[in-house]
């Protein structure tokens, strides 16, 4: 991080300094007190789970050069620049707005039910082959987690991905504001966060809450074949569509080869080293953004075959003679029907066995959908099916129902990685999927530690 001073941090997030050297300068923002060093200025943020200003003491005696409060409190003995505002965790997106609009940089953000960190990942991928870019780490896409990933742009940065998540309305809005985008990608409109939405039409609000900000300088990428996204039109930016039935840019010759996917777009031929339908889609969208920027078809393609997906995504291994398709950090109804559809074209050796969790966060339509993906698992010629949680019962039922005769239901990850265990053999291969809160991994190191 480029240093600020205190002055400036203050007028950027419309805070009073109560306390301090407002020409003393900060290298770095912080909102963990354990990570706190000399030169940092600590974001005291009240979260669901707790409040950053009960970590104040821990702050100082890791030597704060500033702290950032919205509760008063006894500064007298503080050593350190204390400043406050009416919200901490607005001013930590005020501030990085500010410090954003020190680089003049274009940004691209990408927000979508699922597929984002792996576009985000694809599309940085490419630019860096022409360009020094910032890419948000892991998946840290919120209104805490968003402002750390540009408070990492220096002056050697000449791009910057962003990824922005929400669980309710005004999230992405709220970082959009900031950090004004000059492209938006949205992946697709799924059912994740449908528990708080209520229903996808209002996913979708939220979703394009992303363009909030546009005008005729500004781009939008969407996936033109999305039920509800390819409606969308605008006569005050442009907007390219990408898709495999129809778009402004369209993939075609879609074919599964032992690389990965190959696939055209025009007279151009592109290969992907990681499998499924899904990923088409995310290699569109960023050769979409790369033509924008001029790069060529061989810089395309470098970041294609550079490309290192995010831990627990699409990440296929051999292992004793069977294969592990880890695809575990998370999970929704469309991303595990996109998962089941890669299982079912991979060339089969032995059995075809998906380990599926709960997919959390769906509220009322948690049932049916669970259901629905039961019924896709049968569909997609899986031999045998491990579900695992509360919601996967559904699973479970539904591909019983459906025709899955060897099924198996577990509650917790010993029991199903017990099982799973005592029945892998040589030739398999195993889809695990299941929600961020059900840690699946777990399972796959269990495995992986009885064998070691």
């Amino acid at each position: 991080m480029e240093a600020v001073t205190i002055e400036n941090l203050a007028k950027a997030i419309d805070g009073v300094v109560l306390k301090g050297d407002a020409k003393k300068e900060i290298n770095n923002v912080i909102i963990d007190s354990r990570l706190i060093g000399t030169g940092s200025v600590f974001f005291a943020i009240k979260g669901d789970n707790t409040d950053g200003h009960l970590y104040i003491e821990q702050a100082l005696k890791n030597n704060a050069s500033a702290i950032v409060v919205h509760n008063d409190l006894e500064i007298s003995n503080i050593n350190a620049a204390v400043i406050k505002v009416a919200d901490t965790t607005q001013a930590l997106l005020d501030f990085a707005g500010y410090y954003k609009s020190l680089f003049n940089i274009p940004v691209v953000a990408i927000t979508g039910s699922c597929g984002k960190t792996t576009t985000k990942d694809i599309i940085a991928s490419v630019l860096s082959q022409k360009f020094n870019t910032l890419k948000t780490q892991g998946n840290f896409n919120n209104q805490t987690g968003l402002p750390q990933n540009i408070f990492n742009l220096n002056r050697t940065h000449q791009m910057a991905v962003l990824e922005m998540g929400m669980s309710n309305f005004g999230e992405i809005y709220n970082m959009a504001k900031r950090v004004k985008p000059d492209i938006a990608v949205i992946t697709n409109i799924g059912y994740s966060h449908i528990e708080y939405l209520k229903s996808r039409e209002n996913i979708l609000k939220a979703k394009t809450e992303i363009l909030s900000f546009f005008n005729e300088k500004n781009i939008a990428v969407i996936n033109g074949d999305d039920e509800y996204l390819k409606n969308i039109s605008s006569d005050n930016y442009k907007i390219y569509k990408a898709g495999i039935h129809s778009g402004d840019i369209a993939a075609t010759g879609i074919r599964q080869v032992k690389e990965g996917i190959e696939f055209n777009v025009g007279d151009e031929k592109y290969c992907f080293p990681l499998i499924g339908m899904h990923n088409v889609y995310n290699c569109l969208y960023a050769i979409t953004i790369a033509k924008i920027y001029g790069l060529t078809h061989n810089e395309i393609q470098a970041g294609f075959d550079s490309f290192k997906p995010s831990a627990n995504r699409m990440d296929i291994k051999q292992h004793n003679g069977y294969t592990i398709i880890n695809d575990a950090y998370n999970s929704n109804p469309t991303a595990a029907k996109a998962a089941l559809d890669v299982l079912k074209n991979i060339d089969r050796q032995g059995r075809k066995i998906a380990v599926l969790a709960d997919m959390l966060e769906l509220g009322q339509f948690s049932k049916s959908l669970h259901e629905e993906l039961g019924k896709h698992a049968y569909d997609c010629g899986v031999d045998v099916l491990i579900t695992v949680g509360s919601e996967a019962q559904h699973i479970y039922s539904s591909a019983k129902e459906a025709g899955i005769k060897n099924a198996k239901y577990f509650t917790d990850n010993k029991s199903a990685s017990d099982y799973i265990k005592s029945i892998i053999r040589p030739g398999d291969i195993i889809l695990f999927k299941g929600s961020r809160g059900m840690r699946l991994e777990q399972i796959i190191n269990n495995i992986y530690s009885k064998e070691n």
